[in-house]
């Protein structure tokens, strides 16, 4: 059939024939069906399933109109599954394909192979026990049913595209199946439903199916031209949409620009264009206009000829390239997305048999198809992302799952590799979305690997492939030089790709090698060489004279390739050290490579130098003025092979006889030349000679030691040296070492004669750098060999080496370390470093919340110290130097940093120790010491000497361990009189410093005297021990001490001196004034007795608030009446705050200092006003309940409790707001304009945005009247009536309309109270004469109005009242209630954060939250006194609303209260609108008698409340449930209480108790129904009494009490700051609050039968709460349990705020979001499952998929969110990354998340992967910011940090 052959897109079908299946079937029985069939009933059904909408043009409803094409188009997948899948699933299996499918899936057998491809995010594990390599993974499932769950494992999330190894023989050492995987092995591979006949059908419809998704998906390059013809059948339409313009995926455009286009030139509304550019961005392309084929064409013309402005962050090469774009007509584009839809089904379809597989892996093996695996290899590139992914997950489940057809797919692969990778690096979508991707499937498999290998000579085409694509064009002078053109550098990257997929087919060495896999991995080897030969020298710096450099040279790119090819080279070196001959031979090519290399050993001059009388030759070659380069990778390739040379018993001379025929001979000169070199070079930028080379340089040098390239470089470079050390005479190479540092000169004997004559210049300072810096290396060449092959040690040696000295320099966490060290090739190094780390060191549990687990090194391993060790730099070697000294002076050792033992030299390296003895050694060392001893030398340092006593160290330390024969350093030492000079440097003053280095030294060379010469028995040796005896010079430490005693010895003679000569004067005075003292000793002794009793006395006085004899009584009294005992303490002291009882203000210090101008100020009422920054913010924090969750936002206040100035700060906060407006707009986001400016309190940095007024306390204001008797105030009752009728007149003036408030006098007349005025101002507290405030403090009232204005405003998402231009009038919105509820909000908050964490009331608060508090409740109580307030119409409608509601049953019932909300207003609100004879009143809520009785009626209603909620049942079960023992603590109370008030309770709990009410009705319900039978008179129905005995009421006040208690807190916090008088000493201050004692404070009655006395006001009251018609109905609803309930309870307990649960493991919490799909995308999972901890949503967090319009603005899912659910604050978990986001307005920070690893550490972003457990501290320590509103306060506390990154949190 022709590819593009479309006349018949849309033709309808052959009439004759009535279903397509018929028409197959009768086609299969007569011999006829092909392919083509069902490829036409493809091609002619799926156009009808692709729909779009265009709405034509649409005007934005701004002024502006503006035309935008509203365009939506669709692919319905769940019809084209019904109507063309499932028929053709019908057609392979039968009649009924379900049951055949279900009767499949019983047989069982899908695969021993589980193949599940990943998602995009999808999490993954792999065990690090069994695991062969790190690329073998688990998916959730597997791993939840295998055996490694209980290993070691590690988590990760998949980049999608991978698949599960489960069952996969080659992927695990052990364990290689799952539960499951395990069961289908045993299923036979043949099936009875798939017979011959269905397989037979299943080959046809496979091919079909191929052959129609190979032809449609690639109909792009053509299709301009080819679709037109397609135009023409479409029933008379000839110029119909039959088009579409479709744009393309691409890597090099921001998301921003192709929006900006979209709506530029396709005219798209910007929310519709970020939808499209989602759906590119998810799918690789979308359709973004359907039409005629002339305006379609013209949109793609367009949208490619426009330009695009570069984007500051992407200087992207390719960004200069239009969009890519193309017309297709919409049968070809429907057909596409039915071949999408089909390649989904078909690869599902492949995972249910083998036998499937087995016909698919056939089809696609027949090279002469269409859709061989040749061609859909190579084609992949031309298609878009999803059409790649659909191929891909096709190819693992139809031939991942077997091992032959594995096979086959890889050979087939490597046979295209080369076109493949150049495809994909001119190409620019991701790594992940590339056919490239597969390789990690198939080269990680060992046995293919080794095929491939060996039959395909893959190793050798992929560095072949390397060299060609990335290489050869930068190769000059047979050395690789790379260009800074950026273009070259993303090329270069994409093909790094090659040496990862060269790392996988590597990574498992096989035991033995066959003569084919040996010959194929040489051939690799050729190529890789040549690839080092290129390297070798690469990027080569020579040093700069004169001038500065003009730019920075490239230096990346060199060592990304080197950091690329590091592993291979370690790997190919791993694979040779098994073999012998592969090892042979590869040396021999190395040696080969190296002489044929001419960089630096090439045509250079020799000239011979001698040092102490003997002769080298050197090579002449001057770092200073030559090129020179770090990379060295060939020489470093024969350091490594040759390690492993000595383990077969070859030798380099055994080796140099062979080579030497092949002509090439490498010298051992020629070895170590170019590494000379590069250290020589290394120096002299130590000594600062290479300072005009700028940056580059010293990143080079950091990276050649760090720890990602070192063990390739610089480790190898130290080997190069030994090995040149070993081969070499050593005093040969000690000249050569010399003559490259240019220090021949400084090791002759007369050089200090030489620079007399010179002036000191900076030559010299570098050249005496220079000395230190040979002294180093030699340390290290001799030191270091803890490297098998040099020494006899492990690799495990190595890695123990490495911890110690790292533990050396700190505590390390356990991720430090692991950073620290280098990564192994394998992947089971994990293990390894926890065995050898648990041998060293002990771990330290982590302590707190915010410290990690720490590891120590065990205390006896400190001596194996090394302070020059070769992977310290500078900053790590003084520091363990530091703390080393100080270790060894706490255990009074000898102060220095010995040498430690070195370990065995292998035979091959034994001759290296011979440096320590030879002549050149010897003679440079008695040099340094003769210097150190010449006061006059002037080429000398002391830290020449402390290096050559350390190498000296070494040598004495490698004779007394008797490995080397030959070695004789103590014979030779004599004649360099080395013991001598010790001595003498032991003597000398000047190098006090290193005088316990010296005698360490000392000693050990006595120990290595006595071991060689035990025999000497004579005087020589004994008698010169002798002398040295006598004068042998003390340890720094001993001198120290003996300083110090010598000190002290003076000081105590002089002191004693002194007292004598004082003591002399006074004997003498004395005798002078004989009389005086004669008289004055008869006195003394009286004044003395005297002196004692008024100790004593003052000494009580301090007690004063404890009178004596109650403190006398709680001692004594035993420990059960202790608290009877407090109560009566509390009786006698009663410090209530108010009713007739109460305590008055004493007053309180009102000083204060402004921190702005330091100068003292104090509170008054006409001086400037104070005040102190505050913080408001809208909260939902503490609405627990149904019916507060659907209220709008609270505020809620914070504040720091500094003062200032109001004049002061208004200065400060202008610099700060016009600093803001100044600041760059990069990382805030506006949401709207009416928002407060955030600053910071000028003293303790806290976050605010408006200040509160500072003002004296609240009692001041009022004269306190002194009488207490209870008839100088009006009654409690008399207070109720006078409140109705204020109620009732309010209401009047409103409908009448009057502007005077009701005068005080109406009022009484009116309410019948008999009372005189003065009674009446006297219970209320009038305040005859108003203060007069300064100007200002109406300013600050305005201020803080405004900033509770804009809070609440930026809740509502449209200020729909005022339209952007108006002012805000500030008396127009409730702004006062706004304050109150402030107020009330605040304090509970307090309160429930104070239980939270435990504090008691009377517990020490914070100076914020009582300040706070204080300042909070003082603002609102003195605004409700000011005069602002009279002339509010809306104020006097919310009184009157308030009190008829409280007293007149009008309104809410008092179920559905906040009782403290309630009362807060009441208190504020109510009493200042009556009008007294002479104007307003003003009363300035401090306590009075009316406050107290407010305080009592809403005490009273939530008792009543608490009565009508009680449900006894539910009570007693839940008693007994958690302590079924415990007495009853109320029930002696009831036994005791009069007949009379019990009968009230229990008249009054039966008659408006709701639980019981409904049981009773229920109860007679029953009855009546029971009865129906029987004729019985209704009068008896009235029988059903409800039981309530003694033990229901106790159980009852019980209840009451605990109900009440979170409104007496809050209550006695209100009333604390409201009267100023502070909880008595009664209260506890370290367990929960009592209840009578807070009623005590409160001034209520604690003994809660009192209220229930019919006498009393107090129950005619509750009565009247009770009796609210809205409870009967509660009543009535409840009866018939499925009518909707009409009230909303508020309970007098709120639930405590809580975040959410989280699971325990984290990976139950990544599963459970695994599959989780994106809500505007069914077909994407989310990219990252956002969880908001307040409430459990998830949401696809910070994806423009789902973005919310917020305000005019489009935001991300989680800002959206929080809005609504958190008040603008939300605290989010990014699951896949493990990262908490707390999310404020338009900002946020990252917080640590409360998931820890074993070692106590966080892992954001899952990068090492160590399983994670729920850390419940860490968690709370979140909850606790939250419920202490503290979120603002840390994010902003986060984001000063300056070096945080940018981030765009608005779309989070």
């Amino acid at each position: 059939m022709d590819r593009y052959d479309m006349e018949d897109v849309v033709v309808a079908p052959p009439a004759e024939c009535g279903s397509p299946l018929k028409e197959w079937r009768l086609k299969l029985q007569a011999g006829t069906l092909a392919r083509s069939d069902f490829i036409e009933y493809f091609k002619r059904e799926s156009p009808k399933y692709f729909d779009y909408q265009t709405g034509g043009t649409e005007t934005d409803n701004n002024a502006l109109t503006r035309e935008y094409n509203l365009f939506k188009c669709m692919f319905k997948e769940a019809l084209a599954k019904e109507e063309i899948i499932d028929v053709l699933v019908e057609f392979m299996l039968g009649d009924s394909p379900a049951s055949a499918l279900e009767k499949l899936r019983l047989e069982g057998n899908t695969a021993t192979v589980c193949g599940k491809v990943f998602k995009n995010g999808e999490p993954t594990y792999s065990c690090r026990e069994c695991g062969v390599d790190p690329t073998c993974v688990l998916c959730v499932n597997c791993f939840k049913r295998s055996a490694h769950r209980f290993h070691k494992y590690k988590m990760s999330t998949s980049g999608g595209g991978g698949c599960c190894d489960c069952g996969d023989d080659e992927a695990w050492k052990k364990d290689h199946y799952c539960q499951l995987h395990l069961a289908n092995r045993k299923n036979p591979l043949e099936s009875k439903i798939l017979t011959e006949a269905v397989l037979e059908r299943a080959e046809i419809c496979f091919g079909a199916i191929l052959a129609f998704c190979v032809n449609y998906l690639e109909i792009e390059p053509n299709a301009s031209l080819q679709c037109l013809e397609g135009g023409n059948v479409n029933d008379g339409q000839l110029d119909g949409a039959q088009f579409c313009t479709v744009l393309y995926n691409d890597e090099s455009h921001t998301f921003d620009q192709v929006i900006q286009t979209l709506t530029k030139i396709a005219k798209c509304r910007h929310k519709d264009a970020m939808e499209i550019v989602a759906a590119i961005d998810r799918e690789g392309r979308a359709v973004v206009k359907c039409d005629t084929f002339k305006e379609c064409n013209d949109l793609k013309t367009a949208i490619e000829n426009q330009m695009i402005p570069p984007s500051a962050l992407l200087s992207n090469p390719r960004n200069n390239q239009s969009l890519r774009t193309s017309v297709l007509h919409i049968g070809a584009v429907a057909c596409q997305q039915f071949a999408l839809q089909l390649l989904g089904w078909f690869q599902e379809f492949l995972v249910r048999h083998y036998l499937f597989r087995k016909t698919f892996a056939e089809l696609v093996q027949r090279k002469q198809e269409a859709f061989c695996i040749r061609h859909i290899l190579e084609y992949d590139v031309k298609l878009w992302k999803t059409a790649r992914t659909c191929w891909h997950r096709l190819l693992i489940s139809g031939m991942l799952m077997e091992y032959d057809n594995k096979m086959v797919l890889a050979q087939e692969f490597s046979r295209r590799y080369a076109t493949i990778v150049e495809d994909f690096i001119s190409d620019d979508h991701d790594h992940a979305f590339s056919i490239v991707s597969l390789s990690v499937q198939l080269f990680t498999v060992p046995s293919i690997a080794h095929h491939l290998i060996a039959h395909e000579g893959i190793f050798d085409k992929l560095l072949h492939t390397f060299y060609h694509v990335a290489i050869e064009k930068f190769i000059q002078n047979k050395t690789l030089h790379f260009s800074k053109n950026i273009a070259s550098l993303t090329f270069f990257k994409r093909a790094n790709y090659i040496l990862y997929d060269l790392r996988y087919l590597l990574s498992l060495k096989p035991e033995v090698l066959s003569n084919d896999l040996r010959s194929g991995f040489l051939e690799g080897c050729r190529a890789l060489m040549r690839v080092l030969n290129v390297m070798q020298g690469m990027e080569s710096i020579t040093r700069q004279t004169g001038q500065h450099m003009d730019y920075e040279p490239e230096w990346e790119c060199a060592f990304n390739l080197h950091i690329k090819l590091a592993t291979t080279i370690s790997q190919v070196i791993e694979w040779a050290a098994g073999d012998v001959k592969l090892l042979r031979k590869l040396y021999k090519m190395s040696v080969r490579a190296l002489v044929g290399n001419s960089f630096i050993v090439g045509a250079e001059k020799s000239e011979a130098r001698s040092v102490a009388g003997h002769v080298a030759n050197c090579l002449m070659y001057d770092v200073s003025v030559k090129p020179v380069s770090i990379h060295l990778p060939l020489t470093r390739f024969y350091a490594g092979i040759y390690l492993h040379l000595g383990a077969h018993d070859m030798t380099y001379d055994s080796l140099q006889t062979e080579t030497e025929a092949l002509s090439s001979k490498l010298t051992p000169r020629g070895i170590i030349e170019p590494v000379l070199c590069t250290h020589a070079m290394i120096a002299q930028v130590a000594a600062g000679m290479w300072r005009r080379n700028g940056y580059s340089l010293l990143h080079q040098l950091y990276f050649y030691r760090n720890v990602r390239c070192r063990v390739e470089m610089l480790d190898r470079d130290i080997v190069c040296l030994q090995i040149g050390a070993s081969l070499m005479e050593s005093n040969e190479f000690l000249i050569h070492v010399l003559n490259k540092f240019n220090l021949i000169a400084w090791a002759h004997a007369n050089y200090e004669s030489v620079l007399a004559e010179n002036p000191v210049d900076d030559e010299f300072m570098r050249q005496l750098s220079m000395i230190d810096e040979f002294l180093e290396l030699l340390i290290v060449i001799i030191g270091e060999r803890w490297m098998p092959g040099v020494s006899i040690v492990t690799e495990e040696d190595r890695l123990r080496k490495e911890i110690i000295q790292l533990l050396c320099t700190k505590s390390y966490s356990h991720s430090e370390l692991s950073r620290a060290l280098p990564d192994g090739n394998g992947g089971n190094s994990d293990n390894i470093f926890e065995d050898v780390i648990n041998t060293v060191a002990v771990f330290k549990k982590p302590v707190g919340v915010d410290s990690k687990g720490v590891y120590e090194l065990k205390e006896h391993l400190f001596e194996e110290f090394n302070v020059y060790f070769y992977h310290y730099t500078k900053e790590d070697k003084s520091k363990a130097e530091e703390l080393q000294r100080e270790r060894r002076k706490a255990k009074k050792q000898l102060v220095c940093c010995p040498p430690p033992m070195l370990p065995q030299l292998t035979p091959a390296f034994k001759s290296m120790a011979n440096i320590l003895q030879c002549n050149v050694f010897l003679s440079i060392c008695t040099l340094v010491m003769d210097r150190a001893l010449d006061a006059r030398s002037r080429s000398f340092t002391e830290s020449h000497l402390q290096k050559v006593l350390h190498l000296l160290g070494f040598a004495i330390q490698e004779e007394l361990s008797e490995h080397y024969p030959f070695l004789s350093f103590y014979e030779r030492s004599p004649k360099y009189g080395i013991l001598e000079k010790l001595e003498e440097l032991a003597r000398c003053p000047r190098l006090e410093a290193h005088r316990d280095f010296v005698l360490w030294t000392i000693k050990r060379y006595k120990e290595l005297q006595a071991k060689q010469a035990p025999s000497d028995g004579g005087a020589g040796p004994s008698c010169s021990q002798q002398s040295a005896g006598e004068e042998q010079p003390l340890s720094s430490e001993e001198q120290a001490s003996q300083e110090k005693k010598l000190r002290a010895r003076m000081v105590a003679e002089s002191r004693a001196k002194i007292m004598a000569q004082m003591k002399s004067a006074q004997k003498s005075f004395m005798k002078n004034h004989a009389e005086m003292f004669s008289a004055s000793d008869k006195e003394s002794a009286g004044e003395d007795s005297s002196s004692m009793a008024t100790t004593t006395t003052t000494g009580a006085m301090e007690w004063e608030d404890i009178p004596a004899e109650t403190e006398a009584n709680v001692t004594e009294t035993n420990v059960e009446d202790e608290e009877e005992e407090q109560g009566a303490v509390a009786l006698k002291q009663n410090v209530a705050c108010l009713g007739p009882e109460r305590k008055f203000y004493t007053g309180s210090d009102n000083n204060f200092k402004c921190i702005l101008c330091f100068e003292n100020c104090a509170i008054s009422r006409s001086g400037p006003p104070l005040v102190s920054s505050a913080f408001v913010q809208t909260s939902r924090v503490i609405f627990t309940t149904p019916q507060m969750r659907a209220s709008p936002s609270a505020l809620h206040m914070s504040c720091c409790g500094h003062v200032m100035h109001y004049s002061c700060w208004q200065e400060y906060y202008s610099n700060e707001e016009s600093k803001e407006q100044r600041r760059p707009h990069r990382n805030r986001v506006a949401l709207s304009p009416a928002h407060n400016v955030e600053f910071h309190c000028p003293y303790c940095r806290t976050l605010s945005n408006t200040v509160l007024p500072v003002t004296e306390a609240l009692p001041a204001f009022s004269s306190a009247s002194s009488s207490s008797s209870s008839d100088s105030y009006l009654p409690l009752d008399s207070f109720a009536e006078i409140m109705r009728t204020q109620a009732s007149e309010l209401a009047a003036m409103k409908l009448m309309e009057l502007k005077t408030l009701p005068s005080v006098s109406t009022i009484l007349r009116k309410s019948g109270v008999v009372a005189d005025m003065a009674l009446f101002e006297r219970s209320i507290q009038l305040i005859t004469n108003p203060p007069e405030l300064h100007s200002n403090y109406s300013d600050v009232m305005a201020f803080l109005r405004k900033a509770l204005l804009n809070a609440t405003q930026s809740q509502q998402p449209h200020p729909k009242d005022h339209p952007a231009g108006t002012p805000l009038d500030t008396d127009s919105i409730e702004t006062v209630p706004m304050l109150w509820d402030t107020c009330s909000y605040t304090l509970q908050s307090l309160e429930i954060y104070l239980f939270e964490t435990q504090k008691p009331l009377k517990a020490e608060l914070p100076m914020r939250h009582q300040s706070c508090a204080i300042n909070l409740v003082r603002a609102c109580s003195r605004f409700s006194a000011s005069p602002s307030l009279w002339t509010n119409e809306w104020q006097t409608e919310f009184a009157a609303r308030l009190l008829d509601t409280v007293f007149n049953q009008k309104g809410t019932s008092v179920l559905e209260w906040d009782c403290f909300r309630v009362l807060v207003s009441f208190q504020f609100g109510v009493l200042n609108l009556m009008a007294g004879e002479s104007g307003p009143l003003t009363v300035i809520p401090s306590g009075s008698m009316f406050d107290f009785y407010i305080l009592q009626t809403m005490f009273l209603a939530h008792l009543t409340k608490a009565v009508l909620c009680f449900d006894a049942a539910k009570e007693q079960a839940k008693r007994t449930a958690e302590t079924p023992h415990a007495e009853l603590t109320q029930l002696g109370y009831v036994e005791q209480l009069p007949t009379r008030i019990r009968d009230n309770m229990v008249a009054f709990y039966r008659r408006y108790n709701i639980p019981a009410r409904v049981l009773q009705r229920n109860t007679q319900q029953q009855l009546a129904e029971e009865r129906k039978d029987e004729e019985q008179v209704q009068g008896q129905e009235q029988t059903v009494v409800i039981p309530c005995e003694p033990h229901h009421l106790a159980l009852l006040l019980e209840y009451v009490q605990r109900q009440m208690s979170s409104f007496l807190r809050c209550a006695c916090l209100f009333y604390r700051c409201l009267t100023d008088v502070d909880f008595p000493d009664t209260f506890p201050t370290d367990q929960p609050d009592r209840f009578e004692l807070m009623c005590q404070y409160l001034g209520l009655d604690a003994q809660l039968g009192v209220y229930f006395d019919m006498e009393t006001v107090y129950a005619t009251m509750m009565h009247s709460f009770a009796s609210h018609p809205h409870i009967g109905r509660e009543v009535e609803e409840r009866c018939q349990p499925d009518t909707v309930r009409s009230l909303q309870v508020e309970p007098c307990l709120r639930p405590l705020p809580r975040l959410i649960p989280l699971y325990d493991d984290y990976s139950d919490l990544i599963n459970s979001v695994s599959d989780i799909f994106c809500p505007n995308n069914e077909r994407e999972e989310m990219k990252t499952p956002t969880m908001c901890l307040i409430c459990g949503s998830i949401l696809c967090g910070q994806s423009y998929c789902c973005q919310p319009e917020l305000g005019k603005m489009m935001v991300g899912a989680c800002t959206h969110h929080a809005h609504a659910c958190g008040a603008e604050v939300g605290i989010f978990l990014r699951i896949r990354d493990c990262q908490v986001v707390y999310l404020g307005r338009g900002k946020g920070c990252f917080a640590q998340p409360p998931y820890l690893d074993e070692y106590g550490e966080t892992d954001q972003g899952l990068r090492r992967g160590n399983p994670l457990r729920l850390c419940q501290a860490a968690y709370s320590r979140i909850f606790l910011q939250w419920l202490g509103h503290g979120l603002h306060e840390e994010i902003a506390r986060l984001n000063d940090n300056t070096n945080v990154a940018v981030m765009q949190w608005h779309h989070m």
